[in-house]
């Protein structure tokens, strides 16, 4: 499980409120890929033995068929490897201050993308398909005012209980973003907190 202390801009005081990555059912490819790669070597040697079965009397064709299928195994499990690694390294993490997308490409390339949660302007759930409404995943979309304009969270499960609570959250933290502000100029009046409310909106 990631600590999330051990990224960048962590604050000892934060809790987790939801850890998740894409649904189960994206992971289907993989498990077709696994089939493939455990189904065709087997298949191609009974298939050669019924057709052909006077080409693995010669001992140096069944070397070089056992050769053969053992690279299609390696390369087979590295590949159905790569797509599992992706699929699990990929999380996205809701804090009740900032959003987290940790984005895996390959094995070797990771991408952590932030956004405070006061600066969301807009979140929309999106489900589309029948498979994606009888199963309820999809995708949330977050747009932002910062560089990263918008956020884009795909294949998760229950989009829009997902995009209600990042809108709740995004309020609280802005309303509390704007008590810390207010302290600091020391405007306890009306007018001024809401001329701080505005320098803090997204």
């Amino acid at each position: 499980m990631l600590d999330l202390h051990h990224l960048p801009g962590s604050d000892l005081q934060e809790q987790k409120v939801m850890y998740f990555r894409r649904h189960l059912i994206t992971l289907l490819p993989v498990v077709i890929s696994l089939i493939f790669v455990f189904a065709i070597p087997p298949g191609l040697y009974l298939g050669l033995t019924y057709f052909k079965p006077e080409l693995f009397q010669d001992s140096a064709y069944f070397t070089l068929f056992i050769l053969a299928a053992s690279a299609f195994f390696l390369f087979g499990l590295l590949f159905v490897f790569q797509m599992f690694v992706e699929y699990w390294l990929d999380v996205f993490i809701l804090t009740e201050r900032r959003i987290l997308d940790i984005e895996q490409t390959g094995l070797f390339n990771r991408t952590v993308s932030e956004l405070r949660l006061y600066r969301t302007q807009d979140v929309t759930a999106e489900v589309k398909g029948m498979l994606h409404s009888l199963l309820d995943y999809g995708n949330v979309f977050i747009q932002t005012a910062g560089e990263m304009e918008r956020f884009h969270f795909e294949d998760i499960a229950h989009p829009n209980h997902v995009a209600k609570l990042i809108l709740e959250l995004s309020e609280d933290d802005r309303k509390q973003q704007l008590d810390v502000a207010v302290e600091e100029f020391n405007v306890p009046d009306r007018s001024a907190h809401d001329q701080v409310a505005k320098k803090i909106e997204p």
